[in-house]
Order: C-alpha cells, then structure tokens, then sequence
C-alpha cells in the first residue's frame, strides 16, 4: 500500500462518514492525561483524558473518562499539493505526534460514538471558534531550531 493509499484510507476512517445530525453532534474540551502513538506513522493517536467541559451535545459529561482516536503524524514537514488541501477526503488534518503528546487540553467535534466529525460546526464556541476535528488548544513551547 503506498503512503497516499494510506492516507485517504486512514482519512475515510476519521471522516464520520454519517452525517453529524444523524449520529449526534457533540462539542467537548478535553483534559488529556495520556497519548499514545501507535508503531507506524500516520496512524490513529489514542488521545485519553477526562471531559473537562461540554459545549454543545448530551452524549459526553463532563468529569467522565474519554479515549478518541486521532490523526497523527511524525510531524516531519512535507509538500502537500494544493488540490490535496481543497479535495482532500472530508477535511481530516493530521496532528503531530509530539505535539498532542505533550499537550494537556485538546477541543474535538464529536458524533455520539465518539468519531471526530471533520465538517466545521455552523457555530462558533467563543475563544475557540469553529469546532471541527481535534486540535491542541493548549500553548506548547517549541523548539526553535
């Protein structure tokens, strides 16, 4: 299987291929206590933590446990071709390892099985903004070289 073939089948898994009305449409900010990375990058990272608040649905509570799976990445900087970024299966962004290793608070669009749902959300969830996917939302410090 070659990488891209990789890629768009690891996007369809993410995708939440039903639609967000049908299977829930659920807002949460996570408190993330463990990532883990799996053996081959790209892959589905095991983000765990508890639900630190709910924005929007009534399927997760907050101070309940949470595991999602989420894109992840090396990290490793590449060239993406711009028809990849405007096409590209459902809107699924990678997150680099490292990075949501290291993070404590995570903001995720969930259905209520608890699939990332890659379509940004009609609304706005103030300093947030539009929810879609899974993104690091504490500051990290990076290393400049």
């Amino acid at each position: 299987m070659t990488a891209r073939s990789f890629s768009l089948a690891l996007a369809l898994l993410f995708s939440g291929i039903a639609a967000a009305s049908a299977a829930g449409d659920n807002v949460v900010l996570i408190s993330v206590e463990k990532v883990t990375v799996p053996e081959k990058l790209p892959g589905a990272c095991a983000v765990s933590g508890t639900v630190a608040q709910v924005l929007q649905g009534n399927t997760f509570h907050a101070g309940k446990a949470i595991s999602i799976q989420v894109p992840c990445d090396s990290g490793a900087p590449r060239l993406v071709p711009a028809v990849a970024v405007i096409s590209g299966p459902d809107n699924v962004h990678y997150t680099a390892a490292p990075i949501l290793q290291q993070s404590k608070q995570g903001f995720a669009r969930l259905d209520d099985s608890g699939a990332l749902i890659w379509q940004p959300s009609s609304r706005s969830f103030g300093r947030y903004g539009a929810a879609w996917g899974y993104r690091v939302v504490d500051g990290l410090e990076m290393p400049a070289d």
